[in-house]
């Protein structure tokens, strides 16, 4: 890998806008990329970019996404920081990944290695979904490219439950309020209903928000005149799942919780529909692949590396769900500045982050 390289990945990377469903030039760029540094390289139908290298045992899936949110930012070196949108999440982190292989590769590594780089993890995870549809290889690793910062490894992310709940009634007109039931103020008193459930799950446990459920009304739609009474409220309610709790149970919760409040309203019709789902991830901390990360983290730069476990969700959850392979998530940045007009990454801990992913892969190779 020629001098100069990896900052000018990086950089390349950052320099095209590929916010959720715009990926075609950024697919496209690490397509030729990818093939030009030697690797068997397809895109598939919604954009994904699959580069494959080697063969046999260890077979080690590498996976980053192109996608960032919305939001420009000017690309642009400030001493040893990086600026643009993605330089967190997740394109240094991506970058990372290629050229922590790439180095693995030059340095006479053995097995197979399969870069993935996804569209849409922003969004509704439609890269990682249909890379799960159709794929049936085995894969004895899997390390996913997101900011843990590069001397901390990522092994575990809650789930989600993604709600819709309409409240409808019958309209009337404004000038007489108190003749008709306002579905706005009905939906008022199920948000209150449902941050008391929210309450209950989190009291006595505000210390560790990763362990418990939360719950977070993210919209809210209703009426549709300025002289009627309004007849329709909507709103959508992102709950997140700890690995302590099935989907299920908090599900059943939910149902129930909103059963009861039918049972109140009787002037108001209450419908919910589970609009999506991603299961908890939790690594095992004493699994070779961590042992491996923390091991690497202490021999490149001297620290004693740290687990985390956070309180998101990734592509990694459905991957898991699927394959119950062991992974880990793992990038250089600082996830605080996720999403925020001054993304930045340290290029000295993006470079040492190239060094322990090489150094892990080579950890792998010598023990399968």
């Amino acid at each position: 890998m020629e001098e100069g390289y990896p900052e000018r990945l990086l950089l390349d990377l950052l320099e095209i806008y590929s916010p959720s469903g715009e990926e075609e030039e950024i697919s496209r760029y690490l397509s030729k990329e990818l093939e030009r540094l030697g690797f068997k390289v397809r895109v598939d139908e919604v954009g994904n970019v699959e580069a494959i290298w080697g063969d046999g045992r260890p077979n080690i899936l590498l996976c980053g996404h192109m996608d960032t949110v919305r939001g420009k930012i000017k690309v642009k070196k400030r001493g040893k920081v990086v600026f643009g949108r993605g330089a967190v999440d997740a394109k240094s982190p991506l970058a990372a990944l290629i050229c922590g292989a790439k180095k693995y590769i030059e340095g006479g590594g053995k097995g197979k290695i399969t870069l993935l780089a996804v569209v849409d993890e922003e969004g509704k995870s439609k890269g990682m979904r249909h890379f799960l549809s159709r794929c049936k290889e085995k894969y004895d690793y899997a390390i996913f490219g997101e900011p843990s910062g590069a001397y901390a490894l990522t092994v575990g992310y809650k789930g989600r439950i993604l709600i819709r709940v309409l409240c409808e009634t019958s309209p009337g007109h404004a000038s007489a309020p108190t003749l008709f039931e306002n579905a706005i103020y009905v939906t008022i008193r199920l948000i209150e209903r449902l941050q008391k459930l929210g309450d209950d799950w989190t009291k006595g446990k505000e210390g560790d928000l990763f362990e418990t459920p939360t719950l977070c009304v993210t919209r809210i739609k209703g009426g549709r005149e300025d002289n009627t009474v309004p007849s329709f409220c909507e709103i959508l309610v992102d709950v997140r799942v700890p690995p302590t709790m099935t989907l299920a149970e908090v599900k059943d919760r939910l149902t129930s919780t909103i059963n009861e409040f039918k049972t109140i309203e009787e002037r108001a019709k209450v419908k919910l529909e589970f609009l999506d789902e991603n299961e908890p991830y939790l690594e095992n901390e004493h699994s070779p692949l961590v042992k491996c990360f923390i091991e690497s983290i202490k021999e490149v730069t001297g620290r004693d590396g740290r687990l985390s476990r956070k309180t998101g969700t990734a592509d990694v959850n459905d991957f898991v769900k699927k394959f119950k392979t062991s992974s880990v998530v793992y990038g250089p940045g600082n996830s605080k500045l996720d999403h925020t007009p001054i993304e930045n990454v340290s290029i000295e801990e993006y470079l040492d982050s190239i060094e322990i992913i090489n150094n892990v892969l080579k950890k792998l190779s010598s023990t399968d």
